[in-house]
């Protein structure tokens, strides 16, 4: 039996977020699919594009209200595209996602304009609250908070962030990070370092006793 008391999801639709149109853009073409089969369900114009020289081509014609954003494509990346859409249209919001989620990137993405940034994997739901969310911040009152990333893993975010807006040329991103280029390259073969885990509750309590 259903609680009546119980408090109703609120539904995110084209009416509920104020916009009428939308565009995604990811260099994954399942996840663009998916992404804009779940936005026309629920009102939307959408509009796809797979990189940088396709969004930009599309906005020009079909301008949106909406713009969600892939931080890492092929070519310019999603902060480059982002700062382009405004110029062409700076009422549009924009949100940027990202499998490499990161405080670094996010704050990059919102002085750039966007009104929100979200680590993937994202759906429908979660893009929409976002936008209606904007820029306040996601964790409630009293709930534990992500620990802040190592000093190793925002240089590892910083130099593949330096990288794609170069369009993946080591010698020039190598150039703007002021390093030589076999030792960017030899940091580049290292994998990801582990951000701090979120301390559990349960444990910390039994360190106390």
């Amino acid at each position: 039996m259903i609680d009546p008391t119980s408090e109703t999801p609120p539904v995110y639709n084209a009416a509920t977020v104020g916009a009428d149109s939308i565009l995604l853009v990811d260099d994954t073409l399942v996840l663009r699919e998916r992404l804009s089969l779940a936005m026309q369900q629920r009102g939307f114009r959408v509009e796809m594009a797979a990189d940088f020289d396709q969004a930009v081509e599309v906005f020009s014609q079909r301008p949106t209200d909406l713009a969600v954003l892939d931080l890492r494509m092929p070519g310019k990346s999603g902060l480059e595209l982002l700062r382009k859409l405004l110029q062409m249209k700076p009422s549009t919001r924009v949100i940027l996602l990202s499998g490499f989620g990161s405080i670094p990137a996010s704050i990059d993405a919102v002085r750039a304009g966007a009104v929100n940034f979200l680590s993937k994997p994202a759906d429908a739901d979660d893009i929409l609250s976002a936008f209606v969310r904007g820029v306040e911040p996601s964790v409630p009152d009293g709930a534990t908070a992500f620990p802040a990333p190592s000093l190793a893993r925002n240089e590892w975010e910083h130099i593949h962030r330096v990288l794609s807006e170069c369009g993946n040329n080591i010698s020039e991103a190598a150039r703007r990070l002021g390093i030589h280029r076999r030792s960017l390259q030899r940091k580049l073969r290292k994998r990801a370092p582990e951000d701090p885990a979120i301390p559990d509750v349960e444990d910390e309590a039994d360190d106390d006793e």
